[in-house]
């Protein structure tokens, strides 16, 4: 969830920022309303790593309630995305079936990945296992 790697990066704990070189971030959300989303998003923004991210998987939002704003405009998830990310011309994947919904895609950590959201896949460049 993303609300968690937010809180970790405010811990000894965080991770270096070099980690995210090059990286894809991949996140989630459940029973967040989308303002806390923007703000976990500009958190992360702020601290530099959207700008080390080569891209970006957003999964399928449960329960993620839009902001309505003057007018009755509802700006939803997709929105907050777009406008945290500004002029970054990175690829973003959304509502890929990974986290609380089902059925889960695994995502392995630290393995080499491409995202093409032209294409909308995303694929992994190396094994995710180890041969014994």
């Amino acid at each position: 969830m993303l609300n968690r790697l937010v809180q970790l990066q405010a811990t000894p704990f965080a991770l270096a920022p070099e980690r995210f070189d090059g990286a894809v971030l991949f996140w989630e959300e459940v029973q967040r309303p989308v303002t806390r989303i923007w703000c976990d998003l500009h958190t992360l923004r702020l601290s530099g790593v959207l700008d080390r991210i080569a891209g970006m998987v957003v999964g399928i939002p449960s329960e993620v309630t839009p902001y309505e704003g003057v007018g009755g405009d509802q700006v939803g998830l997709r929105e907050v995305v777009l406008d945290v990310l500004a002029e970054r011309d990175i690829p973003v994947l959304a509502q890929v079936d990974f986290g609380h919904t089902s059925p889960n895609l695994p995502l392995p950590l630290g393995v080499r990945a491409d995202v093409d959201a032209d294409n909308r896949t995303l694929s992994l460049l190396e094994s995710a296992v180890a041969e014994r």
